[in-house]
Order: structure tokens, then C-alpha cells, then sequence
């Protein structure tokens, strides 16, 4: 029998988060999904609707587009759209952040008034490119989707704790590797250096078992907040330097093409990184009982051991903005094998629910619409109290 990944006690704790396996979202007639396709601005305009594009700098800028793979009915797609591919929100300039944190705080307003919840993602996995990658593609890319009354209804009504899943379906939505590295934030984050974020204890509730879970005060308008570029960047240091360390005392050999490191004899002492006693044994326990043939060459292999077999290239994590319970939290949940990102899996009222795309065709009234929730909202950002900074960054 196979050893659990995780000590028992939080094992059980991950099987009784509750999980919806799948909301199904319509897909475009004749469209069919690729990613790595928007690698030039000429490529983003030729294969998306482009309906708006502020440059910050030569190299920086944004495009609002419509998301042509869509995860829900009622959705956008902001995408960074300068010269150079930029993968990481991190990677962006402050004014970047801000212009998102405005888009992002209209569209909630503009959901509100639809009577739909909004929920805003987006993935960092710049370096998997042999096997299914929780970024497909590696320009940073937040997606906006709003949730309707019947959604959130259907995820209320068949929402399931993940003991109830298979193993590799459970650990596709809710693997191993979130939920360690939800105790791994908790410990290297220090919340007196976040201005806006605020953490939530790590396994005090079902979200924040398998992600690292943040309070916003302010609800969305705490994303319009010039501090949270340095929350988010400092966020990702942490967790850079946390992920470098692991490697470094606990493996040998590198990523490449159908190439990883392997797991080595360690002394999880050696770990220079802050983690409480607890969180290192759970740590050791981990990576303990990672089978060899998991990080052994997967070629020929077909995609479902490719994806839940084979790990991700380096680090990975996706980010789900959200309401629960009357607030707003920001998600962050690592992925090791999951090849799910932040629209992949969306998080809707504490349930964890993954998408399924492309379940039938989207009707002429639906795409109808979902054309109308676009212009209307493209008339609501203009109105933004901010957004003379966001389309003027420079005045």
C-alpha cells in the first residue's frame, strides 16, 4: 500500500474539503482550444478580441480581451501584453498592479449589479513545457469570471468532501502539495510585512487546508491599494526562496525536457528556512514518501500519468480572488502534479469546484449575452474613480 504524502491527521483533513467534480462552462462553435498561441502582440490580435490596450512603457502594457476558451459565460480576460512575455504578476511594475486591482475591483462592482459573484485567477508556471501546465500560456493572464445564482446553486447542491473522489481526481483539485504548501506560507510569510493582506491560520478552514488563504479588508477595493504590488511580490520571494531551499537539501540533478530532480537522503534540519517544527516534519514526511518512478523519465506515458504522475517543471502556484461568508480572500494554492490552475479551479462560496470547459455549444442568445455583460462592463471601468490612473498611468 501506498504511504500517504501527508501525515495522517492532515490527510484526513484534506479528504474533507469539499470539492465539486465539474461545473461544466459552454464552449464557442468551430473553436478549438490551444495554448501558446499569443506569444506577439500580433498573435494576441489575431486570435482574441482585443477591447482595450494601455501601455505603461515599450516593453509593459495590458490588453482586456474575450477569452475565446471560456470557463464561464459571464467572463473577461486581462492579459500582459508588452513586448517581452512576462509570466508573473510579480514581474510587473507597480503601475501594472494597480491598473489590475481596478479592472478587477470594477468587475466586481459590474457582477454585483448582475446579480453574479465574481471570481478573478490567474496561474504562475513559467518553465513546464513538456507535459499539461497549470499556465498554458506563460504571459501573465488574469481571468475574470462571474458566477451565477444557478452556479453557485449547483455547487451548494452537489458539493462532495474529496474522500469522495478518486485519489487522482482528489489530487488534481485538492493535491497533496496545496495543502503542504499552505503550512510552508503560513510559516515564511511574516504578516507584519504585508500592508494589505491579512493571512488566515493555515487549516483553520476547509479553503485554507489546501491554499493559503488571505483576508482583504477592504473587500475588492483593497486590490486598488499601491501597497499590494509589494505584498505580491513579496509573497512570491518567499516562496521562491522556500522552493529553492527544499531543492537544494532535498534533491539532486535539475529540470529539463522530461527531466527532473530526484529525491536524495536529507536532514530536513538543514532547510535553512523558518518553519515550526510541525511544518518541517510534514515536510520531511513529503517528500519522503515520493515514489522514485514519480520523478523518473514519463515519456510515452499517456496524459492522465503524464499530468498526475509527472511533476511540474519548478515553482507553481495558482491565485483565486473571492467572496466567502461575506468577505473577500486571495487564495494562493501551490501545485506540484495538478496540471489546474486559477481558472481551472475556481473557489465558490468555500467549495472548491474544478471547471470543465467546452461541455456543449454556446448559443447565438448566450453569446448574445455575453457580448452585452462585456460592453457594459468596458462602460463601468471608465467610471471608476480610478481609472484616469489606469488609462492615463503617467498623469
Amino acid at each position: 500500500m501506498a504511504r500517504s504524502l501527508l501525515p495522517q491527521h492532515i490527510e484526513d483533513a484534506r479528504k474533507t474539503v469539499p470539492v465539486l467534480d465539474s461545473l461544466p462552462a459552454k464552449g464557442y462553435p468551430g473553436y478549438i482550444n490551444r495554448t501558446g498561441q499569443l506569444r506577439t502582440i500580433g498573435q494576441l490580435y489575431d486570435r482574441t478580441t482585443v477591447f482595450g490596450h494601455i501601455a505603461f512603457s515599450p516593453d509593459e502594457a495590458y490588453a482586456l480581451t474575450n477569452k475565446r476558451s471560456p470557463h464561464a459565460l459571464y467572463e473577461l480576460m486581462v492579459i500582459s501584453a508588452g513586448s517581452t512575455q512576462r509570466p508573473g504578476l510579480h514581474d510587473h511594475s507597480p503601475a501594472f498592479v494597480h491598473g489590475l486591482g481596478v479592472i478587477a475591483d470594477a468587475f466586481a462592482g459590474h457582477c454585483h449589479a448582475y446579480d453574479l459573484t465574481p471570481v478573478v485567477s490567474w496561474s504562475y508556471d513559467p518553465m513546464t513545457l513538456d507535459r499539461e501546465s497549470i499556465q498554458g500560456e506563460k504571459r501573465f493572464h488574469a481571468h475574470l469570471v462571474g458566477r451565477t445564482q444557478a452556479e453557485r446553486a449547483t455547487v451548494t447542491a452537489k458539493a462532495i468532501p474529496a474522500r469522495q473522489l478518486s485519489a487522482t481526481r482528489a489530487r488534481r483539485i485538492v493535491e497533496e502539495a496545496s495543502v503542504l504548501g499552505s503550512l510552508l506560507s503560513a510559516d515564511v510569510v511574516d504578516p507584519d510585512a504585508l500592508r494589505v493582506l491579512v493571512p488566515v491560520p493555515a487549516l483553520s478552514t476547509a479553503t485554507a487546508t489546501v491554499t493559503a488563504q488571505f483576508e482583504l479588508p477592504d473587500g475588492w477595493a483593497s486590490l486598488t491599494a499601491p501597497a499590494l504590488h509589494e505584498d505580491i511580490a513579496y509573497i512570491h520571494r518567499k516562496l521562491r526562496r522556500t522552493y529553492d531551499e527544499i531543492l537544494r537539501v532535498c534533491t539532486t540533478g535539475r529540470s529539463g525536457k522530461w527531466e527532473r530532480p530526484t529525491v536524495r537522503e536529507f536532514d530536513a534540519d538543514e532547510i535553512s528556512v523558518p518553519l515550526r517544527p510541525g511544518t518541517r516534519a510534514t515536510l520531511a514526511h513529503y517528500i519522503r514518501a515520493l515514489r522514485p518512478e514519480i520523478l523518473t523519465d514519463r515519456r510515452g506515458i499517456d496524459r492522465t500519468r503524464d499530468t498526475h504522475v509527472y511533476p511540474l517543471a519548478d515553482l507553481a502556484y495558482a491565485v483565486t480572488i473571492a467572496e466567502q461568508a461575506g468577505k473577500v480572500y486571495l487564495h494562493l494554492r501551490t501545485n506540484l502534479f495538478s496540471d489546474l490552475g486559477g481558472a481551472g479551479i475556481s473557489i465558490i462560496d468555500g467549495v472548491i469546484v474544478k471547471t470543465k470547459k467546452g461541455v456543449e455549444k454556446l448559443r447565438p442568445a448566450e453569446i448574445a449575452g455575453r457580448e452585452a455583460f462585456q460592453a457594459e462592463y468596458l462602460g463601468r471601468v471608465h467610471r471608476h474613480p480610478l481609472a484616469s490612473r489606469v488609462f492615463f498611468p503617467r498623469i
